[in-house]
């Protein structure tokens, strides 16, 4: 028998991230490492991997761990799926551990975590959530991989960052540069996928509405840095700050002459923005208003009540005066629930 172990409470963990942005927050929960998952060491320490097992083991504790206690219903009016986002998290932590070349370590990792998947005595079995959040190596394995999840990680925060940077006037800006970096991804993507042909990812479609260049003249804060990126000032800023990286680009190519396989690998690069009290204070309002976060850990607690209490009263009353208001944009009406869409 498992090792039975206190109950994961990821409406806390959600709601305490300080990340701002959905993806970011989906990740900072998985990332935690303060949490008790001596429940699943039965099961994830027999899993047959690569060297070094240890580090597979703990994606496999922590996999496991967010599937038993995310109560999902499944429901094909979602507007997106976690699945992806956890897939995506898996294949970043296994390249992280093998690198980006040994392929068939990795396939062979997402094969031990599906068995596991597979095989571990959860309650209550709920076959629908359960097949559909298997450890798909199909959706991840791509040369391009990193741009394909850029852009779901994109597509999920979208109405965070535009709906931000359209109200909040002291985050225009930020959230003006993390969009405008967006163009050039999607400038990529039309390219390799107009028409639509099969190497293109299958949520692409659904990320064509959210194309930066049809949006970004619109928010309050273009026309003021567009002109300070006009201005002359700005010009000679630009130049000199573009001088050393000419410098170094001319030192690494000298370099690259003599470079060699192990040196080209695919690095993974985590990137995390550690917010103050202050701007999370100021934007909390917009978070909780323009995304599904209410929702999704309103959801993710299951149906203890001391979790669904957190959203009407008590430390959330300060983010969302009714958290109904803030729409299940990605659980519809289920507020019990974390919902997975069909692909």
């Amino acid at each position: 028998m498992p090792k039975q172990a206190k109950t994961i409470d990821y409406l806390r963990l959600f709601a305490s991230s300080s990340k701002e942005l959905i993806s970011e927050k989906f990740y900072d929960v998985m990332d935690n490492d303060s949490l008790d998952l001596s429940k699943y060491n039965e099961t994830c320490n027999e899993i047959t991997v690569s060297d070094p097992k240890d580090r597979v083991i703990i994606i496999c504790k922590k996999f496991l761990n967010f599937l038993e206690n995310s109560v999902v219903l499944y429901d094909e009016n979602a507007e997106y799926d976690v699945s992806i986002l956890l897939n995506y998290w898996i294949y970043d932590k296994l390249i992280a551990i093998y690198g980006a070349k040994n392929i068939e370590k990795i396939r062979f990792a997402f094969s031990a975590l599906q068995f596991a998947w597979d095989y571990y005595k959860y309650t209550p079995k709920n076959i629908s959530y359960h097949n559909k959040c298997k450890p798909n190596f199909d959706v991840v394995n791509h040369q391009d991989w990193e741009k394909r999840k850029e852009l779901y990680d994109y597509y999920v925060d979208y109405k965070t960052l535009h709906g931000t940077a359209s109200t909040i006037s002291s985050k225009c800006e930020e959230y003006y540069r993390i969009i405008k970096k967006k163009i050039s991804l999607y400038e990529y993507f039309n390219k390799h996928c107009s028409p639509i042909k099969k190497s293109c990812p299958e949520f692409f479609e659904k990320c064509e509405p959210y194309n930066p260049e049809s949006f970004i003249y619109s928010l309050p804060c273009h026309n003021k840095i567009t002109q300070e990126f006009a201005s002359p000032e700005a010009a000679k800023r630009d130049h000199a700050s573009q001088e050393p990286a000419r410098q170094v680009l001319q030192s690494e190519t000298s370099y690259d002459t003599a470079s060699t396989p192990e040196t080209s690998e695919i690095g993974t690069k985590v990137g995390h923005s550690v917010l103050g009290v202050a701007p999370v204070l100021l934007t909390s309002t917009a978070l909780y208003r323009y995304t599904p976060i209410g929702s999704w850990i309103r959801g993710i607690g299951g149906n203890r009540t001391n979790s669904i209490s957190y959203m009407n009263g008590g430390e959330m009353e300060g983010f969302l005066p009714n958290p109904q208001e803030s729409g299940d944009m990605l659980f519809g009406d289920t507020g019990n629930y974390i919902s997975y869409q069909p692909m």
